[in-house]
């Protein structure tokens, strides 16, 4: 924001020094309308306040910057700039807020995350189950979604409202996208509930699992999730969040933009980019610190990235992946340390190649499961 426009704000809010002012005049007698207008677009641009004035406001604004300019001794020639500064002002904040109250920006998807839903796709494992009425079809994709018409109470008649329950099972994940354009990936063992409409001023669904948000900007109407723990609310941005964390706790990350995060019980706080809240269960209290995302959102482009945890953790993950029961023939070896990523579509057996070079341990898939041990074959 430049000094024309932070002496404008200044003024506007009422505390602006005698020398501010007359800098203020100065300025505005240099500028022609079309100049004071880009200043005022830019002005309000960089606000992060939603604007919105009836007549009756646009009449007291403007004879409140009469008042005060009168109040201070300005001239009749002060007055009239002032005033034309607030004729422009109200008429950029009308046009503007009556555009960003009926537009919504849809969101692109990065080219890597396109090229996963096609590897997805391509491996099978792009599909969920979809509830709404009582009844229940599997799905693979999001047309599927939308040409499915469930009957209402036993009626032949189609529904068109109401909510919808998606849900990915162990060994699956899917891609959904909602009415307002906002794509949701949602990661194995997740349920998204969601209404096939939005209404009101917000855009709420409820989250258990794990999901990725690429969320449609809409500043008339905040997208929140709920979750068991607490609820995540943002205007157009990109997070993870995750609720199957093992002590119960949510977590959630954020890529881009800026989101709050407000516990059940407690009160609303704000995240950063590379920031990660935990809201623990049956707690108030947030803990947000900067982390390296990379771990927590890879999921998202096709990849487990796994840092530092234990072999026992890393087969759990892929145990439900591949629907592969584990079984360790040593105890000990459940806390070997692993750091590695693997493609998720993949298939098993190079999969398990893989892990096997890194642990130097023996890994056999057969028909019942996974069996892991040192280096013979029990």
């Amino acid at each position: 924001m430049n000094t024309f426009q932070t002496l404008l704000r200044k003024y506007m809010q009422g505390s602006m020094s005698d020398e501010e002012l007359e800098e203020l005049r100065h300025m505005t007698e240099s500028l022609n309308d079309s100049e004071l207008q880009q200043q005022l677009f830019s002005a309000w641009d960089d606000s992060d306040e939603d604007v919105k004035m009836d007549e009756r406001q646009k009449q007291m604004m403007m004879e409140a910057i009469a008042r005060n300019t009168q109040h201070r001794g300005g001239s009749g020639r002060m007055i009239k700039h002032l005033l034309r500064i607030a004729a422009i002002f109200i008429c950029i904040i009308a046009g503007a807020s009556l555009w960003f109250n009926r537009t919504t920006e849809k969101p692109s998807l990065p080219p890597d995350v396109v090229a996963a839903i096609e590897k997805a796709e391509k491996a099978g494992k792009n599909h969920a189950t979809v509830t709404a009425n009582g009844q229940t079809v599997n799905v693979s994709s999001d047309e599927a979604i939308a040409e499915w018409k469930p009957n209402s109470g036993g009626n032949q008649a189609a529904t068109t409202d109401g909510e919808r329950i998606v849900t990915t099972h162990h060994d699956s994940e899917f891609w959904l996208t909602l009415e307002d354009g906002t794509r949701v990936h949602l990661n194995y063992g997740t349920q998204l509930t969601y209404p096939i409409h939005f209404s009101g001023d917000t855009r709420e669904v409820e989250l258990t699992g794990e999901a990725y948000f690429f969320v449609a900007k809409d500043k008339s109407r905040p997208f929140i999730v709920h979750t068991p723990n607490g609820d995540v609310k943002q205007y157009g941005t990109e997070f993870n969040i995750n609720t199957k964390d093992e002590i119960g706790a949510t977590r959630v990350v954020l890529v881009n933009g800026s989101i709050s995060i407000t516990p059940n019980g407690g009160t609303e706080s704000m995240m950063r980019p590379n920031d990660m809240a935990i809201i623990m269960p049956q707690s108030s209290e947030v803990i947000i610190s900067q982390v390296d995302i990379t771990p927590y959102i890879a999921w998202n482009t096709g990849t487990f990235v796994f840092d530092d945890c234990t072999l026992e953790q890393l087969m759990r993950v892929l145990s439900h992946w591949y629907n592969k029961h584990i079984e360790f023939y040593e105890e000990d070896i459940r806390q070997m340390r692993f750091t590695g990523e693997i493609d998720k579509y993949e298939s098993i057996i190079p999969t398990m190649e893989a892990i096997h070079k890194v642990t130097g341990l023996r890994i056999e898939v057969r028909k019942q499961g996974i069996l892991i041990s040192r280096s013979f074959n029990p």
